[in-house]
């Protein structure tokens, strides 16, 4: 198993609450990821528009933030999520 510091999003959508990671960009610790969130927040909340507006229909940012992940990657378990830091909530994307 291996973990790391993540990127998570909550939508609400016309399918109920679905909730999204970002293995792309990981961090060793919350400070990381909260610092890098804040030097590009503009950014990150537009990237994530473009993503969810692709994947979801109508979806409503509930929150946004860092958390640690831990993942098998061997495609037999879903990624587990904890320690939730939120740095965004509630916008209409």
């Amino acid at each position: 198993m291996e973990w790391a510091i993540v990127f998570y999003a909550i939508f609400m959508t016309s399918d109920g609450i679905k909730e999204d990671i970002s293995w792309g960009l990981t961090f060793f610790h919350h400070e990381q990821c909260e610092a890098f969130f804040h030097d590009n927040k503009l950014d990150i909340v537009r990237g994530l528009s473009e993503y969810s507006t692709r994947t979801y229909e109508q979806p409503i940012l509930k929150e946004l933030g860092c958390a640690h992940a831990v993942a098998n990657f061997d495609g037999t378990n879903e990624p587990y999520v904890s320690l939730k830091m939120p740095l965004y909530k509630g916008e209409q994307l």
